[in-house]
C-alpha cells in the first residue's frame, strides 16, 4: 500500500550548514559536518524519508545519495554533504520528484536508448537532475499547489540557480475544457500529484524529469520552429555572439564577506553569484509575413532561408525608414539600421516570465494574506521601463493590463486613465502583445528568456513621441539588469560589494549597497512607503555614479527621485551630466533627515490634502514645487496591504515622514546621449543612509503642458 505523509506541521528556523548554496559555501581544507540539532525531529518524516519509503522513487533517491550539494574541486580535501543528507535536515524544500519511469525515460534520451540505468549518468548529468527538481525556500514555507503561478515562474530559483516556469493547463489541444486542470513545470513536466507535506517541505510528483536547457538565448531562438527570420537576423548582425555570457567566474572567485551590516537592520547576506542574462522579444515568422508581406522560405535540411536575396531588400527598406542609412553595408555595425532594429528587441537581464512588472502596492490593490505570493486580483495597470541593447539605446515600456481577463503584457502600450480611480478610459495605442510561452518550443534558456510578440517591434517616431509625452517613472531595480539575471528582485534582502552592478560605477571603496524588500522585512512591519515595496539603501561614506535610462526624444526634462525621509538618512550632493568622470553639481545637497509634517518646515512646505477643496490642494502642490519637491504619487499605497481601506503614499503621514519626490534638476536632454547622476555623501558618517527607490524623467510637455500634471 502506498504511504502518504500529509498535514504534518512544517518546521522553520535556521538552515543547516548542509543547505548552504554553492554560491555561499567557502571551499577550504576541512570536512563539512552537520550538527545533529539541525536535523528534523526524528519521529517526523522528512522529504528523504518519504521518498525512501516509496519504491517508485528509488532512482531519484539513488541520484540524491550520489550528488553532493557543493561541487568539490578535484584534489581538494574538502568534503560536502549529499543532497540526500540535505533533504533530511530542517528546512523548507519544494520538491518536484520524477518517478522511476520518468528518470528512465530521461536516461534513455541521454544515452540514445542504450540504457535506462540511472548509474550511467555522468556526474554533471546527475547533478543537473538532482538540483533542478528542488527549490530551497529558506526560512519561508515551501510552495504548496495554491501558491503555484498559473502562468509565470516561481520567484525563488532552484538549487541549480535556474528559474522554473509554471502554467496551469485547463484546456486540451483541441481547446476543450478539461474536467480537472493540471500544472506544467517548464513546459514539459506535468504535476501528477501535489502537496505531500512532510516535516521539511512539500513533495510534488511529476511525470518527466525537470531539465532546463543549457542553450543560450540566441541558440534557443534558433531552435524554435517559428522564428527562422529573426534567428537569421541575430546571426547576420552578430547579436547572437553578444548574448553568450552566463556566469561571471571572476566575480565568484573574489574573496567576499558572507554578510554586510546595515544600521538598524543587522547582517544582510552578500550576493555571492553574478550571472549575466538577456531577454529577447521576438516576432514569429507569420508576423513578418502578415505585416511586411514577406514570403519566408526556410529550408529545414540546410537550416537556411532560401529566398534571402528576395526578401532582404524588403526588410532593409522597412528598417532604414526608421533607423537611417548609416553603415548600410555593414550589418554588424551598431549604427546600421538592421542592427539597430534587432538591438531594440534585446534587453540586458534575464527577465523571468511575469517578472516584467512587480505587484505589491499599486492603487487599491490587496496582495492578500501572503505578501511573498501576491494575489492576482489586479486593480490598475502596472508598468516599468527597460533600456534596450546596443550603442543606440532605446526605451521600452512593458505594461500589464488589469482591465483584460488574462492580465496580458504589452510593449509600448499607451492608455488614458481617469483622474479619480485611475481606471482605463481608452487605449490610445494597443502596443505589441507578448506571450510568456512559445507553443511546444522551450523559451527558458541558460542565460535568460525569449518571448514571442504579435506585431513588428519598431522604435519609430510615433513610439518615441508617445513615451516622451508620458511621465517616465522607472524603478531602480529595472535599471540594474543584474537583479533580473540573478533572480533577486522581489526576494530577500541582499548586500552587494563594489563593482557588482554594471550601471553603477566610480564607487568609493566605502560605498555599501543593500537591496531591501518589505515582503522579507525580518521585523514583519509593512508600513513602508516604497514604490512596489522594495528599495535600495547606500551606506558608508558613499560616492557612486548611476547611468540613467535614455530619454525617447530630445527635449527639456525634469529629473526627479522618490524620497522617504527619516532620522536614519543622511545628506547627499547630487551631480548630473553626460561625462561620468566630470559631472556638475545639481543644486544644493539633499538632506533626507528633515522633518516637514503638515507645513512645519518652510523649506519643505508639505501640507495634507483637503478632502473638499482641490483649488487649495493645487496651490499647496505649487508651493511645494517651488521648493524643489513634490508629494509622493497617489498611484502607490502604503505597503500594509489594506488596499482601498489604506492610504496612498501621497497622503500617508504615519509612521515617520510623508513620501516625497525631489526635483533634482531640469535639463535639455538628447535621445542619442547617455546621462549620469552622481551621489556623494555630504556627511562623514558611515551610518548615514541614502535611500533610492525610483526616478522620474518628465518632459516639459507633461509638467508644463496645457493640462496640469496629474497626481498619480
Amino acid at each position: 500500500m502506498e504511504k502518504r505523509y500529509m498535514s504534518i506541521k512544517r518546521l522553520t528556523g535556521s538552515l543547516a550548514l548542509a543547505v548552504l548554496s554553492v554560491s555561499t559555501l567557502t571551499l577550504t581544507g576541512c570536512k563539512e559536518t552537520i550538527d545533529s540539532s539541525n536535523f528534523a525531529i526524528a519521529d517526523e518524516p522528512t522529504v528523504f524519508d518519504y521518498l525512501s519509503d516509496e519504491d517508485r522513487f528509488s532512482d531519484i533517491v539513488a541520484v540524491f545519495e550520489r550528488v553532493n550539494l557543493v561541487e568539490v574541486p578535484e584534489g581538494s580535501n574538502f568534503t560536502s554533504s549529499s543532497i540526500a543528507n540535505t533533504l533530511q535536515t530542517r528546512g523548507n524544500y519544494t520538491c518536484f520528484i520524477p518517478t522511476n519511469e520518468a528518470v528512465e525515460e530521461y536516461v534513455s534520451s541521454l544515452t540514445g536508448g542504450a540504457s535506462t540505468d540511472v548509474n550511467q549518468l555522468t556526474e554533471e548529468q546527475a547533478a543537473n537532475l538532482a538540483k533542478n527538481c528542488i527549490i530551497d525556500n529558506g526560512d519561508n514555507p515551501a510552495y504548496e499547489s495554491p501558491d503555484f503561478p498559473t502562468d509565470g515562474s516561481f520567484a525563488i530559483s532552484n538549487m541549480n540557480d535556474r528559474v522554473l516556469t509554471c502554467e496551469e493547463i485547463s484546456v486540451d489541444e483541441s481547446g476543450a475544457t478539461l474536467t480537472e486542470s493540471y500544472y506544467l513545470i517548464n513546459g514539459e513536466a506535468r504535476v501528477t500529484e501535489t502537496d505531500h507535506e512532510v516535516s521539511n517541505g512539500m513533495v510534488h510528483v511529476v511525470d518527466k524529469v525537470i531539465a532546463p536547457s543549457s542553450d543560450n538565448v540566441a541558440d534557443m531562438i534558433k531552435a524554435a520552429d517559428n522564428m527562422h527570420l529573426f534567428s537569421y537576423l541575430l546571426t547576420l548582425t552578430g547579436w547572437d555572439v553578444k548574448m553568450t555570457n552566463y556566469r561571471d567566474e571572476d566575480y565568484e572567485a573574489q574573496d567576499k564577506d558572507e554578510t554586510m551590516n546595515l544600521a538598524n537592520v543587522g547582517d544582510v547576506t552578500v550576493q555571492q553569484r553574478r550571472n549575466y542574462g538577456y531577454t529577447a522579444f521576438v516576432e514569429t515568422d507569420d508576423v513578418y509575413e502578415s505585416e511586411w508581406g514577406l514570403n519566408i522560405q526556410y529550408n529545414e535540411a540546410t537550416g537556411s532561408i532560401e529566398n534571402w536575396a528576395e526578401i532582404e531588400p524588403q526588410i532593409i527598406q522597412k528598417v532604414t525608414a526608421v533607423y537611417g542609412e548609416q553603415d548600410a553595408d555593414d550589418y554588424t555595425s551598431e549604427d546600421n539600421a538592421l542592427n539597430r532594429f534587432v538591438a531594440y528587441h534585446l534587453v540586458e537581464g534575464g527577465i523571468r516570465p511575469g517578472g516584467f512588472v512587480h505587484h505589491l502596492n499599486e492603487y487599491n490593490y490587496r496582495y492578500g494574506s501572503d505578501i511573498q505570493n501576491p494575489s492576482t486580483n489586479y486593480t490598475v495597470d502596472v508598468w516599468d521601463y527597460y533600456t534596450t541593447m546596443g550603442s543606440h539605446r532605446g526605451l521600452m515600456k512593458i505594461v500589464q493590463s488589469a482591465f483584460e481577463s488574462d492580465y496580458p503584457f504589452y510593449i509600448n502600450r499607451v492608455c488614458e486613465y481617469d483622474n479619480d480611480r485611475y481606471q482605463q478610459q481608452s487605449v490610445v495605442n494597443r502596443g505589441v502583445k507578448l506571450s510568456l510561452t512559445n507553443g511546444n518550443n522551450d523559451n527558458n534558456a541558460l542565460n535568460g528568456f525569449y518571448y514571442p510578440i504579435d506585431a513588428v517591434l519598431l522604435y519609430d517616431d510615433a513610439v518615441r513621441t508617445d513615451l516622451a509625452n508620458e511621465r517616465i517613472r522607472v524603478d531602480l531595480t529595472t535599471m540594474l539588469p543584474e537583479l533580473a539575471s540573478n533572480n533577486i528582485r522581489g526576494g530577500a534582502y541582499r548586500a552587494f560589494p563594489t563593482g557588482y552592478f554594471s550601471n553603477i560605477t566610480n564607487e568609493s571603496s566605502s560605498t555599501e549597497i543593500f537591496y531591501l524588500n518589505v515582503a522579507y522585512n525580518p521585523r514583519g512591519t509593512r508600513n513602508w512607503k516604497d514604490a512596489q515595496g522594495d528599495e535600495f539603501i547606500f551606506s558608508g561614506v558613499y560616492d557612486f555614479v548611476l547611468k540613467l535610462p535614455p530619454v525617447p526624444a530630445d527635449g527639456l526634462y525634469e529629473i526627479r527621485m522618490g524620497l522617504s525621509n527619516n532620522n536614519l538618512r543622511g545628506m547627499a550632493q547630487i551631480y548630473f551630466g553626460d561625462d561620468p568622470n566630470n559631472l556638475l553639481p545639481a543644486g544644493l545637497p539633499v538632506d533626507m533627515r528633515q522633518e516637514f509634517d503638515n507645513g512645519q518646515n518652510p523649506g519643505i512646505p508639505w501640507v495634507a490634502d483637503s478632502e473638499t477643496d482641490e483649488v487649495i490642494n493645487r496651490e499647496n502642490d505649487k508651493n511645494l514645487r517651488n521648493q524643489g519637491y513634490m508629494k509622493g504619487p497617489k498611484y502607490y499605497m502604503m505597503c500594509d496591504g489594506l488596499g482601498p481601506e489604506g492610504q496612498t503614499i501621497r497622503e500617508a503621514t504615519d509612521p515617520d515622514q510623508p513620501a516625497l519626490r525631489r526635483i533634482i534638476t531640469t535639463e535639455n536632454m538628447r535621445a542619442d546621449r547617455t546621462y549620469y547622476l552622481r551621489f556623494k555623501s555630504a556627511l562623514d558618517s558611515r551610518d548615514a543612509q541614502f535611500f533610492v527607490d525610483y526616478f522620474e524623467l518628465v518632459n516639459s510637455s507633461v509638467y508644463n503642458g496645457s493640462e496640469a500634471e496629474d497626481v498619480w
